[in-house]
């Protein structure tokens, strides 16, 4: 494998698809549409880079390593990742509506 296929950005829709539902299944919890968020994943040596690019035009992003196991198998320091992210979305998203409504 080539240091290029390592560093390539993917989706974490296709790539994880367990950590993707989990994500998904917490931002629905808050009633954010899993297209209000842009989720990728980098692979590195040690796990992965999931980053969580968000607002009106994914200008704020929050990213995290995850183990290979935690990929696979989230847990409660995935969850808590992903309920933070999905907090600052949220507040984000409000922002960007009022701000928007004033125009």
């Amino acid at each position: 494998m080539s240091k290029k296929d390592e560093l390539e950005e993917k989706l974490l829709r296709f790539a994880l698809p367990a950590l993707y539902k989990r994500l998904v299944d917490i931002f629905s919890m808050l009633n954010l549409h899993p297209h209000d968020v842009q989720a990728t994943v980098i692979k590195e040596e040690s796990g992965f880079v999931v980053t969580l690019r968000f607002a009106a035009d994914f200008s704020q992003s929050i990213s995290t390593h995850i183990n290979f196991e935690q990929a696979n198998n989230p847990d409660e320091e995935v969850t808590l990742f992903f309920e933070e992210a999905a907090e600052k979305c949220k507040t984000r998203l409000i922002s960007d509506y009022y701000k928007m409504i004033k125009l």
